[in-house]
């Protein structure tokens, strides 16, 4: 069992991953995908055309170095009768948190005016975070005690999937102030998001008490038939069989459930040398009203036993048969409701601080703070990167990447231009350290104190992005 327990756990650690963008985007300012991050920061270009762009985020605060534990040569997971739980216990004291985003940009331009930068675009997005209660944990540690109490009510799931049609410009209002705003207009096509307001379990010598009070809310075509009590058949839910004519209606025009965020920045220049920067993006929410559909469930159930005789026990009588007739009666005791009920979701907020210095026109040192905001949590990222972009054709970074879980990771990216076509790769939470790990004597490197993954890629047209080796890059903000 042990040798899949390590390696998935390695994966899922290693995929640790807003506009979903990678943090090392923030100040290269020669890929244009740098003004998602803050829609006040001008691309270095007279005009771009994103031919196909992508981000995927993958955060969570499971510490790698926390869950594989190293005492006197031997490695101990969560399910050794060794392992030190007091370690990740004040860790997960609110829970274990997985969110994933991903982000792929279906049409994405920008150009100069007169007075400012315009740019719009159209994305695909998906963001999916879950929340595992900290009784979980303590279930691994101390089982069911007689008289305990565990508390599984931060559980959560929620999941959306929508279409984002955005509109930016960005202006200088004074030769050291610039501001920016993007409006996006969204689309949703998929949603699912749980409300448990009180799921306990208490264990006895006697009896065992399960206390459940929650709902499941989701906007997806599928059908819920009652039973003839009235109540809801969960066995009997089923995706609803839709006409290629609807699926195509729903997925490329469908307008049935409307939202709207906002992204807002600014950037100050103190001195040729220095600038700071601010920005949130992802102020918004979705209304979903297409195939709504709401789902609440209490449950309040003593299981007191099975009753077996030992006879039968002995001559092959299934124990699966009587675990199945548990779960039946754990079924029989829900009482469901549905209803059509409208529900809303955010879109993962994000907040950007940054401080720039420039000693040198084709190098710059920078310093940003990411705050995300999202359903049950928030997350905190320092990001500390040299960026190097001596001439056109290329552009590198390198740096850190510090978060209040303390994580170090690295970060690398870099851009190169052929002629217009520019492709662009950018990383965060490159695992710094490796550890070897030998598991029933299969030997595994896994990475070593890393929490958080984030990869944006891309290719695109970029147009009046000329510069020299000797000499600053050209004054953008010329006509074409």
């Amino acid at each position: 069992m042990k040798k899949f327990i390590i390696p998935i756990l390695a994966m899922l650690l290693w995929q640790d991953a807003a506009a979903q963008s990678s943090l090392s985007l923030y100040y290269m300012d020669n890929v244009p995908q740098s003004s998602l991050l803050n829609p006040a920061r001008r691309p270095r270009c007279n005009a771009y055309v994103s031919l196909v762009s992508t981000s995927f985020r993958f955060e969570s605060n499971i510490k790698e170095s926390e869950l594989i534990q190293n005492t006197d040569g031997q490695w101990h997971t969560l399910i050794d009768n060794t392992f030190d739980y007091s370690k990740i216990n004040h860790r997960f004291r609110n829970g274990a948190r997985i969110n994933t985003q991903l982000a792929v940009n279906v049409l994405n331009v920008g150009w100069r005016s007169a007075r400012g930068y315009w740019s719009i675009g159209i994305a695909e997005r998906i963001n999916a975070s879950t929340s595992l209660p900290s009784a979980i944990f303590s279930m691994l540690d101390k089982g069911f005690s007689n008289g305990t109490r565990l508390d599984f009510s931060s559980l959560r799931v929620n999941a959306s999937v929508y279409r984002e049609i955005s509109a930016g410009y960005s202006i200088n209002l004074t030769d050291q102030l610039s501001l920016g705003g993007r409006v996006k207009f969204l689309t949703g096509l998929a949603s699912i998001k749980s409300d448990i307001a009180k799921f306990s379990i208490t264990s006895g010598r006697e009896q065992w008490d399960i206390d459940m009070n929650g709902s499941l809310s989701a906007s997806f075509p599928i059908k819920i038939n009652d039973n003839d009590d009235g109540t809801i058949d969960i066995d009997s839910i089923e995706i609803k069989e839709l006409s290629v004519g609807k699926w195509i209606n729903k997925a490329l025009i469908g307008i049935k459930n409307p939202g709207v965020a906002i992204d807002l920045g600014a950037e100050y220049t103190i001195n040729k040398n220095f600038k700071i920067s601010a920005a949130a993006t992802d102020l918004g929410m979705i209304f979903w009203a297409d195939d709504a559909n709401t789902i609440k469930s209490k449950c309040s159930y003593t299981f007191n036993g099975v009753e077996m005789d030992l006879d039968e026990f002995l001559d092959g009588t299934d124990f699966v048969d009587m675990i199945s007739e548990t779960a039946d009666s754990i079924k029989n005791s829900l009482t469901t409701d549905v209803s059509q009920k409208t529900f809303l979701t955010g879109v993962n907020p994000n907040i950007y601080i940054g401080g720039e210095y420039t000693p040198l026109h084709f190098l710059s040192l920078g310093l940003v703070s990411q705050t995300t905001l999202w359903r049950g949590g928030v997350s905190q990222n320092f990001n500390l990167s040299a960026n190097v972009k001596p001439y056109k054709f290329f552009g590198v970074t390198t740096g850190i990447n510090i978060d209040v879980k303390g994580c170090c990771t690295a970060n690398f990216g870099f851009s190169i231009n052929l002629g217009p076509v520019q492709y662009y790769l950018m990383t965060n939470g490159l695992p710094i350290a490796y550890r070897k790990l030998s598991v029933d004597g299969d030997k595994l490197f896994v990475p070593y104190n890393v929490c958080d993954l984030s990869i944006s890629t891309g290719l695109n047209l970029v147009f009046g992005s000329k510069g020299f080796k000797d000499k600053s890059m050209i004054n953008t903000e010329s006509e074409f």
